[in-house]
């Protein structure tokens, strides 16, 4: 037995290869699954989460969605490519699409016991969902993948059930956030690295003269563009980063703390004096000291991440309550490299 515990957050399994996506399909469901671990074919059962049993077709139809997905930007190479020794990113993929299937059925559970269920337009988008995607796929993918109407249809529904699952068991989280909490300001900067690796890959290690030094170059530079309003392209110049403007808030780890506070003392059109940060020196030009749409967009992902902490917390409680197996045959022949 071994159980998933990886969550995907934010919009759960969904964002990876299916959109918007999924009731519960009618997969096998017994009081007792037993996974398949000799020759498998579509109907073969190769995970069990709890009394529910996961069909081989189910699989495949996650592996054709996640190849569609990448391989599009990525080339169907994409699979074989090393991140380890022993491991590649097919191997992860593997690993990815069995833990969204754990946490679909597991999720799905859920619903059913709260009585949670998807209306028929939800159903009807699923379908419609499920229809596009069958029109789009050659007669091999149906084939090689198991691809049906139906099939894709419940992946779907599920897909749809667990998103509505996220917001209903989320329904209480914390949605007060203060304007404070949540501002974003934007700056231009320049950034000399005294000790640590410039974008090229160089190591850099200056000693305290040479520190001493770039301190009174960047004093310089702060003349300069005060006298010709020039600082974006003094940044451009002579800047050890690959960026000269950033939108920031108060806990951004683009540029150093110490640097930030710095920021957020800076009043519109003002410049900082030299910041001597940990391995770097700043200096800061602001150039809007709320930027109200990005602090609105941070306000927003404040909240996404109260309710996806509050998720991730009752979905370990589901998943206590879960036994999950996975055939050895379907590890060791399921594969999207080829």
């Amino acid at each position: 037995m071994n159980k998933r515990k990886q969550l995907i957050t934010g919009t759960l399994i969904i964002a990876l290869a299916l959109g918007t996506m999924t009731g519960c399909s009618e997969t096998i469901t017994k009081e007792s699954v037993r996974v398949e671990n000799g020759d498998l074919d579509e109907n073969s059962v190769v995970i069990a989460v709890g009394d529910t049993g996961v069909k081989y077709s189910e699989a495949l139809n996650y592996c054709y969605l996640m190849k569609k997905q990448y391989e599009g930007s990525f080339g169907s190479k994409l699979w074989n490519y090393q991140v380890s020794k022993n491991t590649t990113i097919g191997d992860e993929a593997k690993e990815e699409i069995i833990n969204q299937i754990t946490q679909l059925k597991i999720i799905c559970d859920t619903a059913e016991n709260e009585e949670v269920a998807l209306t028929n337009d939800e159903k009807d988008e699923a379908l419609s969902m499920a229809e596009e995607a069958i029109a789009d796929a050659t007669e091999e993918d149906k084939e090689t993948y198991a691809l049906s109407v139906q099939g894709l249809s419940e992946l779907y529904q599920e897909n749809l059930l667990a998103n509505k699952m996220f917001y209903i068991s989320t329904d209480d989280a914390d949605t007060e956030v203060t304007d404070e909490e949540a501002q974003q300001i934007k700056i231009q900067y320049i950034k000399i690295i005294t000790e640590g690796t410039l974008p090229n890959g160089t190591e850099v290690q200056l000693s305290e003269k040479e520190q001493a030094r770039v301190v009174t170059q960047m004093k310089k530079w702060r003349k300069e563009a005060a006298e010709s309003d020039n600082f974006l392209d003094l940044a451009k110049e002579n800047s050890d980063s690959d960026t000269y403007e950033l939108t920031i808030g108060k806990d951004s780890t683009e540029i150093d703390s110490k640097a930030v506070d710095a920021a957020f003392e800076l009043k519109k059109g003002k410049m900082s004096q030299v910041i001597e940060g940990d391995g770097a020196c700043y200096l800061i030009l602001c150039i809007d000291d709320n930027d109200e749409d990005a602090t609105y967009s941070r306000k927003e992902e404040i909240i996404e991440e109260r309710q996806t902490k509050m998720f991730q917390e009752k979905y370990e409680k589901w998943l206590g309550d879960s036994e999950v197996s996975i055939s050895k045959s379907f590890w060791r022949e399921f594969s999207l490299a080829g």
